[in-house]
């Protein structure tokens, strides 16, 4: 019985502890959720109609810093949010969103990238992935083949934009985390997380 009680508390203590480690996650839903919209009503500049990409950041962050199955379903969720608040159909930006957090992931793990200072390129590259991916599927649904040099300026200016205003959001998310949670819960977390993936 001593044994039972034993086991009790430890799998109680560990789903806490998952629980616990589950609320950047939520944190990062959260933001989305509102970045989605916000996006939508955030003035371009004045020479070019590109913006910084404020869910694209969220979920490169997400992908950055969480683990794979996390961030791979919140960008899977903020993709069918942005699809279902945009015009058009639903897959595009979800396909888009999700393949881009899968990429993001694997970059991390292949380059063993961890330092905030890489985040503004990540940021960068997951903004143009996914503009350039969106914007793909959207030629594909209207079986249009030719890629204006307009469209790639305006992805490589809202990626830089992007990387620009990513460098701040990374470190206060990376402050505000490292107050939520110890560093090194989350890096067993995430550690464990990917044995069991594997």
């Amino acid at each position: 019985m001593a044994a039972g009680g034993v086991w009790g508390r430890s799998l109680g203590a560990g789903l806490v502890h998952k629980a616990i480690c589950a609320v950047p996650a939520l944190f990062c839903l959260a933001f989305c959720l509102v970045a989605v919209p916000l996006q939508m009503i955030l003035p371009s500049l004045p020479l070019t109609p590109a913006k910084p990409d404020l869910p694209a950041m969220l979920i490169a962050y997400a992908a950055f810093r969480l683990p794979l199955i996390p961030s791979f379903g919140l960008a899977a969720a903020v993709g069918f949010w942005r699809d279902l608040l945009t015009a058009g159909h639903i897959g595009p930006c979800l396909v888009a969103f999700t393949l881009t957090s899968i990429l993001v992931f694997l970059l991390r793990q292949g380059l063993f990238l961890h330092s905030p200072w890489v985040f503004p390129g990540i940021a960068a590259l997951a903004t143009f992935v996914i503009l350039a991916i969106a914007h793909a599927i959207g030629l594909l649904e209207h079986r249009q083949w030719a890629w204006s040099a307009t469209s790639w300026s305006g992805f490589v200016i809202a990626s830089l934009l992007t990387a620009v205003v990513s460098l701040p959001t990374g470190w206060l998310f990376d402050w505000s985390w490292g107050l939520l949670l110890p560093r090194t819960s989350v890096q067993k977390e995430d550690d464990l997380l990917e044995i069991e993936l594997l």
